[in-house]
């Protein structure tokens, strides 16, 4: 079995770091035999009229043997501003896959989040479901079909004059879609939209749009622009539905 581990060092700047981890940017499109794998770290800060914070750390641990795909990704994010602090979000994903055709394979995952400024003080889900290939041409183009469902327990921080502390469970469906396209040699474009209902409880869904444009510029060094939107359509109580963030980075490889 061949091993080869590669850490990659992220560099970031402006914008802000993302709300939640992008899977389909992260998901390796034809695994090696073996340990592969990836690690970033962020730093950013001002000093003087304005005093601001940002760290940003994660990697991906990934291991794959004939038909079956193991990966790993935590991250974790921390920031302030004048001293006091508006980022402190930690996220950790674990999925395992068996491919069952050339066009089809199955999953199963489990996931933990926290998230201070969304009041979410833990969440754990579990699910899984089939992935389906719609289209895949390596060198220009690939589209994916993702449907199946989880179990999550929320656990919301408590707060003065609110009301909706406290341990909550649900089932919900996951459907994605997820679209790659090589624009050249030098640049790709991952695209994907989940849409998370609740069971029995279709006015309570989640709709979240990822995208990330990658430029390679040399074979070691690439510039990373991405775009996340996430909206809840049932939100805690003081947080509002929708969330958007965006980051540009660099990243380098070896």
């Amino acid at each position: 079995m061949r091993r080869n581990l590669i850490p990659a060092l992220a560099l970031c700047w402006g914008g802000a770091a993302h709300a939640v981890v992008n899977i389909e940017d992260i998901r390796p499109g034809d695994p090696q035999e073996g340990y592969s794998g990836s690690a970033n770290f962020a730093v950013s800060g001002k000093s003087g009229n304005a005093d601001k914070l940002a760290v940003d750390a994660g990697g991906r641990l990934q291991w794959h043997r004939d038909l079956i795909t193991n990966f790993a990704i935590l991250n974790y994010a921390y920031g302030q501003s004048r001293g006091v602090r508006d980022t402190n979000r930690t996220f950790f994903h674990l999925r395992h896959i068996q491919e069952a055709g050339p066009a089809h394979s199955y999953e199963a995952f489990t996931q933990v989040e926290t998230n201070e400024f969304t009041r979410l003080s833990f969440r754990n889900l579990i699910g899984g479901g089939a992935r389906f290939t719609l289209q895949k041409n390596p060198a220009v183009r690939s589209t994916h079909l993702g449907v199946g469902l989880f179990y999550s327990v929320e656990v919301l921080d408590k707060q003065a004059g609110l009301t909706d502390d406290g341990l909550s469970d649900l089932w919900r469906f996951n459907v994605y879609i997820s679209h790659k396209r090589r624009l050249n040699s030098q640049m790709q474009l991952v695209s994907t939209t989940y849409y998370q209902p609740g069971i029995g409880n279709p006015g309570d869904f989640r709709l979240m749009e990822q995208a990330a444009l990658n430029v390679k510029m040399t074979e070691q060094l690439s510039l990373k622009i991405a775009l996340d939107i996430l909206h809840d359509n049932r939100p805690p109580q003081s947080v509002e539905k929708t969330d958007t963030s965006y980051s540009t980075g660099i990243e380098y490889q070896f």
